[in-house]
């Protein structure tokens, strides 16, 4: 699983946790240290890599069912992200030795 397959993953559980719970907001917030991921969430890069459009699609989907008026993408250094870096790193880790695959 690349760490693109896995931001989307952890974005995609973020948001099965705002849909299961009925959350809703004015504004979301998502930050991330994957600029390609933001960007392409943004529509500003295509995603053309096929091992992505699986997990975009879902993130999308997911979106479009929580209750929002805006989505705003800021993109944070990994320099400035390290807790969630390692975490990140880690379910890598985690899921690659349970099988699972991006």
């Amino acid at each position: 699983m690349s760490n693109n397959q896995a931001e989307y993953k952890g974005l995609e559980a973020a948001l099965d946790y705002l849909n299961a719970n009925r959350i809703s907001c004015n504004g979301l917030y998502l930050r991330g240290d994957s600029e390609i991921v933001l960007k392409q969430l943004e529509g500003t890069y295509k995603v053309r890599s096929r091992n992505i459009i699986g997990n975009y699609t879902a993130v999308v989907n997911r979106l479009n069912q929580i209750d929002k008026q805006f989505v705003k993408y800021t993109h944070v250094e990994r320099s400035r992200n390290a807790v969630a870096d390692d975490l990140a790193n880690q379910a890598i880790v985690d899921l690659t030795e349970y099988g699972v695959s991006g």
